[in-house]
């Protein structure tokens, strides 16, 4: 059994906002749409604040999906915020307008959460036990390096490098991305099956997201070159329990990476190959384990440098603190503070922060 999670934000970081009409044409409605006729069973995890903006059509879709068993909605955060970075009051805050919103909306009370670019500490668990979550996501490299505690001690390399230069067009990116695809099929062998059980203050079970997984899955069916559907399945096709999908649905037919286009038919296409059964998250099975998983991310190293380093997120992060109601939201979204934000992104972020000491009405 293998399971596939979609995580939808259309706050995201790189998208312009005019393009968000765009964005549910061609990415959210063929792949909830094609899915469900195909009767393939799937993790849904879009924002609280996706979901109050998704069109009438599109929410249909999902409530079909859910009453027919194909489509378990799961949580997160309601403006995607990387939850470490927040007072603990916000966590909870975040926490429960997404689930407040999805109870609204698609009348269901999702018991997974997924963790905002996988960015998690021991306290969170927490306190999603205390809003009814039973389990997780959190990233499977992270808790295989979560050995060794302190980062300044000792720095986490990533698995595969040469993959990481090449897609940020560095050095000869051929040499990059030959050498990368090999380092990656090593990292795919580490993969564990099943859940896990974090210890934490207060345990929680965990779905571990592999992303060597997740980029085989992407390089196989974006057809780069070395790699097509077949091939991608072959390398995993004796991982069973894991998550075999689980990253942005905007790359199922709106986003190309490095010019390659993904779209859901050629994933399907990878799951004929698998000949296997596609399960909801909730139900995969649970390997045994238990473990410590440290502060971390599913960036290459495993940090929170990406939102935290920059000096324009170093600001955004300090002025947060303190906010309350409904603009601390907007200011709290990780998009304003993403990979390669948009300027229009980051701004609002800075607008929702001045409007809040301002006192300005929180609809204007």
């Amino acid at each position: 059994m293998r399971a596939l999670v979609f995580h939808g934000n259309l706050q995201y970081a790189e998208i312009p906002k005019n393009e968000i009409p765009t964005v549910i044409e061609k990415a959210y409605f063929p792949v909830i749409s094609k899915l469900i006729k195909a009767e393939i069973p799937f993790g849904l995890n879009v924002t609280g604040y996706t979901l109050e903006i998704l069109p009438n059509e599109i929410i249909s879709l999902i409530k079909e999906g859910i009453e027919v068993g194909l489509i378990e909605i799961l949580g997160t955060s309601y403006t995607h915020a990387i939850l470490p970075l927040l007072p603990l009051n916000r966590v909870e805050a975040q926490v429960q307008k997404d689930k407040e919103v999805k109870e609204k909306i698609l009348d269901t009370s999702p018991k997974g959460f997924w963790l905002p670019e996988l960015a998690y500490d021991p306290l969170i668990p927490a306190i999603l036990k205390d809003n009814s979550y039973e389990y997780l996501f959190a990233d499977g490299e992270a808790m295989l390096l979560s050995n060794h505690l302190n980062s300044a001690i000792r720095h986490i390399k990533p698995l595969y490098p040469h993959l990481i230069r090449a897609q940020r067009g560095e050095g000869f990116v051929y040499l990059n991305y030959f050498l990368g695809i090999r380092e990656l099929k090593r990292a795919v062998k580490l993969a564990f099956s099943g859940k896990v059980a974090l210890e934490a203050v207060k345990e929680i079970d965990a779905v571990p997201v592999w992303v060597a997984i997740n980029t085989t899955i992407m390089l196989g069916i974006g057809n780069f070159p070395l790699m097509n559907p077949k091939k991608a399945a072959s390398w995993i096709k004796e991982k069973d329990e894991i998550l075999l999908y689980g990253t942005d649905i905007e790359f199922l037919g709106y986003r190309d990476i490095a010019g390659y286009k993904m779209n859901i038919d050629s994933l399907l296409m990878l799951l004929d190959h698998l000949n296997d059964t596609v399960c909801l998250p909730s139900e995969l099975k649970h390997s045994g384990r238990r473990l410590y998983l440290r502060t971390s991310s599913w960036a290459p190293d495993k940090s929170l440098d990406i939102w935290t380093k920059d000096e324009g997120n170093a600001r955004l992060n300090m002025l947060s603190i303190g906010l309350e109601g409904e603009l601390a939201f907007f200011a709290e979204n990780s998009d304003a503070r993403g990979w390669e934000p948009l300027p229009e992104r980051r701004l609002d972020a800075f607008k929702a922060i001045y409007k809040s000491w301002r006192g300005e009405d929180e609809k204007s």
